[in-house]
């Protein structure tokens, strides 16, 4: 059945949509101050990895807090791993997301956002 929906999408269709939905977390991380981990024309299209003071510049949070908020939502983020745990953290926009879905997420980071000050 996936396999259907895929091909019923088409490759490029669904490349759009994720180029799409990635400049929207893009986007979304611009808006909140945050400055982008990978360097220039190194990042990815389905997945946005988020600097949070493993670089200079941008905002900083409290990601453990953070993904916390976001777990109650029913939402789970990734706080990074290794000497990066708590300095970036990862927003996926791959597979089946959405404008949609992805609007559903900025709304619940916005709050959770607003929740830590």
């Amino acid at each position: 059945a996936k396999l259907d929906e895929f091909f019923a999408e088409g490759l490029e269709n669904r490349y759009a949509r994720h180029q799409k939905t990635n400049q929207m977390t893009r986007d979304w991380a611009v808006k909140h101050g945050f400055t982008l981990f990978p360097e220039a024309g190194y990042e990815s299209l389905t997945l946005t990895c988020i600097n949070n003071g493993a670089k200079e510049g941008g905002t900083v949070v409290d990601v453990p807090k953070l993904q916390g908020l976001m777990k109650e939502k029913g939402i789970l983020i990734d706080g990074g791993y290794g000497k990066l745990k708590g300095k970036a953290f990862r927003l996926s926009n791959m597979g089946d997301e959405t404008e949609e879905t992805m609007g559903d997420l900025f709304a619940k980071l916005d709050a959770s956002m607003e929740a830590l000050g």
